[in-house]
C-alpha cells in the first residue's frame, strides 16, 4: 500500500470534517491545559513560591525555585518561554478553526456551532493566561497573513477582547460535555468571573458568579478532604479543570515534590529530592478544627521509625516544613506521574469571588458574610459574623486569608495578594528585594530579540 505524503499542513483541508475540527480541537486543549513539568512550573513558581504560603529546598530545582523565591527571575528564564509558547499554541489552533469555520458544508450547524464556541473560550482563556502572567501581550486573531513583529495590545484592547469573547463563548457552550476539560457555559462563565476579579471590575464579576450560581449546575463537595482524590474527580465542584492520567507528560507530579524524605510511600510512588514545603506563619492561620488544615501534614514516622515534627521543633522555632496533602496521592500513580486533575477554578472560587466583589462594591454586607460561610461551613469552622467587620477593609483582608486556606497549593496566591495590593509589601516584609514592576513577569528575552515592536515590562 503506497502511503500518502503531505509536504504542507492545509488547515483549510484538513477542518471541513468533523473528524479534522475534532483533531485540531484536541491539539488546542492539549496546549492550553498546563500539566506535569509545566504545572508545576506555573503554578508553583509563577503562583506559589512568591507568596507567603509556599517554598521549595533541595534538589536539582532549587536553583529555579529560588529566583521565584527571591524575586531574582529575569525574562532569559525558560519557564516563561515554555507558558509563552503553549499559550500561543493554544491561540494558533484555535484560529485554525475561526478562520475556516464558513469554509466547509460538511459538519452540522449546531455542531459547527459548538466547535466555534470552544475554540473562542480556548483563545480567551490563553490570554487570559498570559494576561494574568504578562499583561497586556500581541493580539493574535487569525492564521492568515500574521505580523511577525507585532506591537502589544493596550490593555483595554486585550481586556475587551478576552471578556467579548468569553461571554459569545458562554452563549453557545453547553452546561455539560460529555469529555471532562473540555468548554462548558459554567467554565467560561468561571473564567470571565476571575478576569473581571483580578482586573478590579467588581460589579461585571458579581454579575458573572450569580450567572455561574443561577446555572444550579455546580455545589461544594461535602467531604473537602476527599475532593482532590482521584476517585471524586467527577464532581460538581470542579468547574474548569486540566484532566490528568497517570502517565508521562500527562500526570500531576505535585506529591513526588511533596512527600517528605523517607515517608512511608507505596512501591510505584517516588519521592523527589526538590520539596514543597508551607510557611509555618501560613499553617499558622488555620483554626484547629479546619478540616483543610487536616489536609496539612505536620507530623510523621518516616520507614526508619524516627518520628519528624515539621512545624516547629522543640524549642518552638518554626521549620517551614509542613505539607499540603490536598492532592490525595493516586493509589495507581505510576513513579511522578498521579492522574488527580488540576482544578482551575472550582465553585469554592465563584462563592468566595462573588463576596469579594460584593465588599468591594458595598462594603460588608450579610450577602457577602452567607457566601464566606458557605465555604467556612463545609470546612467545619465556625460562621463569621457581620457585626464584626465593620469596614470594607477588615472584611478584604479576612477575604485574602481565607482565599489562603481555602485555595493554597492550587496557584492562586500570587494573584490574590496582586489584586488586594499585598504581593509587593508583603514580600519586603520578608525580607525580599521587591519591585512594584515584579507585579508582572518579563516577556521572554527570545520573543523581544525576535520583534523589535514588542516592548518590555517593567525595567526588566
Amino acid at each position: 500500500m503506497k502511503e500518502d505524503i503531505y509536504t504542507q499542513y492545509d488547515p483549510a483541508s484538513f477542518t471541513n470534517t468533523v473528524d479534522g475540527f475534532e483533531k485540531v480541537l484536541n491539539g488546542a486543549y492539549s496546549q492550553l491545559q498546563v500539566r506535569d513539568y509545566a504545572a508545576r512550573n506555573d503554578m508553583y513558581c509563577f503562583g506559589e513560591f512568591c507568596t507567603d504560603e509556599m517554598l521549595e529546598t533541595g534538589g536539582g530545582f532549587e536553583a529555579q525555585a529560588k529566583d521565584f523565591i527571591n524575586f531574582t527571575w529575569n525574562a532569559t528564564n525558560d519557564f516563561f518561554n515554555t507558558s509563552w509558547t503553549k499559550s500561543y499554541a493554544a491561540v494558533r489552533d484555535a484560529n485554525v478553526i475561526l478562520d475556516n469555520k464558513d469554509n466547509n458544508s460538511g459538519i452540522p450547524a449546531d455542531k459547527l456551532k459548538g466547535f466555534v464556541a470552544e475554540a473562542r473560550f480556548i483563545r480567551a482563556a490563553a490570554y487570559s493566561y498570559m494576561y494574568n502572567f504578562f499583561g497586556p501581550v500581541p493580539l493574535i486573531t487569525s492564521t492568515k497573513n500574521v505580523n511577525a513583529e507585532q506591537a502589544r495590545a493596550t490593555d483595554d484592547e486585550i481586556k475587551k477582547f478576552i471578556i467579548d469573547e468569553l461571554t459569545a463563548a458562554a452563549q453557545d457552550l453547553p452546561v455539560t460535555q460529555a469529555i471532562r476539560g473540555r468548554a462548558t457555559k459554567g467554565a467560561a462563565l468561571a473564567v470571565l468571573t476571575k478576569f473581571y476579579l483580578n482586573t478590579r471590575q467588581w460589579q461585571e464579576s458579581a454579575d458573572a458568579a450569580k450567572q455561574i450560581i443561577d446555572l444550579s449546575a455546580y455545589s461544594l463537595f461535602p467531604d473537602i478532604s476527599r475532593l482532590f482524590a482521584v476517585e471524586n474527580e467527577n464532581n460538581a465542584e470542579y468547574i474548569y479543570t486540566f484532566p490528568c492520567i497517570n502517565q508521562s507528560g500527562y500526570g500531576n507530579i505535585v506529591m513526588a515534590h511533596t512527600f517528605p524524605a523517607s515517608y512511608p510511600i507505596q512501591t510505584n510512588w517516588i519521592i523527589f529530592g526538590a520539596q514543597f514545603k508551607l510557611y509555618t506563619s501560613f499553617v499558622d492561620t488555620f483554626e484547629p478544627a479546619d478540616k483543610r488544615f487536616k489536609m496539612i501534614l505536620t507530623e510523621y514516622t518516616d520507614t526508619k521509625g524516627t518520628h519528624h515534627e515539621m512545624v516547629r521543633d522543640a524549642t518552638g522555632k518554626s521549620l517551614d516544613n509542613a505539607r499540603s496533602f490536598k492532592f490525595v496521592p493516586d493509589p495507581n500513580g505510576l513513579s511522578a506521574d498521579m492522574g488527580n486533575d488540576i482544578p482551575v477554578i472550582r465553585y469554592a472560587d465563584i462563592l468566595l469571588s462573588r463576596a469579594e466583589a460584593l465588599n468591594e462594591l458595598n462594603g460588608a454586607t450579610i450577602a457577602s458574610i452567607d457566601l464566606i460561610n458557605e465555604v467556612r461551613n463545609r470546612a467545619g469552622v465556625a460562621d463569621i459574623k457581620l457585626a464584626a467587620y465593620p469596614s470594607k477593609e477588615k472584611l478584604r483582608d479576612f477575604i485574602l486569608e481565607e482565599r489562603g486556606r481555602e485555595f493554597f497549593a492550587e496557584g492562586k496566591r500570587r494573584e490574590d495578594l496582586i489584586r488586594m495590593g499585598k504581593f509587593i509589601s508583603g514580600a519586603k516584609a520578608r525580607g525580599v528585594n521587591a519591585k512594584d514592576y515584579h507585579v508582572l513577569y518579563p516577556i521572554p528575552q527570545r520573543e523581544i530579540d525576535a520583534d523589535k515592536n514588542l516592548a518590555q515590562n517593567g525595567e526588566y
